[in-house]
């Protein structure tokens, strides 16, 4: 399990929280090879009622996402990776499975080809994350439901498992594929800052960087942030 704190931060803040990051970590490597930065495509796989978007915004504690990943604008043949996700959370933890998949079994996936798809897991858990997830589709229904891309500056610790991103540019579409649709819908602006990291690796600086800015955690969903501005859907009650 590791912990997931997250907070809204206005330009100002940003412009400080990043210059402080700066000075104490460095650009994880597809970062470092792209310029500092990156687009992060996901296609969020939810029940025909919503329950991952529901669960959510209901404050419950446990509840689960399951996803594709891209690390480029758009779905393109030449995407070098296509990744699978499944995203457990308990309150403020989470662990995340994820498994790298070809093209060709993307297209399987999207044509219910399960069989296919398995057949070519390379790894015993490679195996038990396809297992898991085409198991979410069979039994609750998942289809490809929406569309969320924005831009990630990602920093890593070199002597721990911290990592800082700052995410902005939110854009999402109800859409059912990786390739982007022609006019995703701005979510929100400003930028929202995570910060991941196992027990006791939080580090005296980070909270003192966080404290001087008066920064208190948030529960901003991106996925949910996406469903609401796209959708008008009226909150559970706590």
């Amino acid at each position: 399990m590791r912990f997931e704190f997250k907070y809204i931060l206005d330009p100002i803040q940003e412009q400080a929280l990043r210059s402080a990051v700066n000075r104490f970590m460095e650009p994880d490597p597809l970062a470092a090879r792209r310029g500092g930065s990156y687009p992060v495509t996901s296609l969020y796989f939810d029940t025909p009622q919503l329950a991952d978007y529901y669960d959510k915004s209901g404050g419950y504690l446990m509840r689960k996402k399951l996803r594709a990943r891209i690390y480029e604008p758009s779905l393109r043949p030449e995407t070098p990776e296509i990744w699978l996700e499944i995203k457990k959370k308990y309150d403020m933890s989470f662990e995340k499975s994820r498994v790298l998949i070809s093209h060709e079994d993307w297209k399987n996936l999207k044509n219910n080809r399960y069989t296919n798809l398995l057949a070519n897991a390379r790894t015993e858990s490679d195996m038990a994350t396809l297992n898991e997830f085409t198991w979410y589709l069979l039994q609750e229904g998942r289809h490809p439901s929406f569309f969320v891309r924005y831009k990630r500056h990602p920093y890593r610790d070199s002597h721990s498992d911290l990592r800082v991103t700052f995410d902005s540019t939110i854009e999402a579409y109800r859409h059912g594929d990786l390739v982007a649709p022609p006019f995703p819908k701005k979510v929100r602006a400003g930028t929202l800052m995570e910060v991941k990291f196992s027990r006791n690796t939080l580090p005296g600086w980070l909270g003192a960087v966080l404290r001087l800015h008066s920064l208190s955690r948030d529960a901003f969903s991106k996925y949910g942030m996406s469903v609401e501005r796209l959708r008008s859907y009226n909150t559970l009650p706590r």
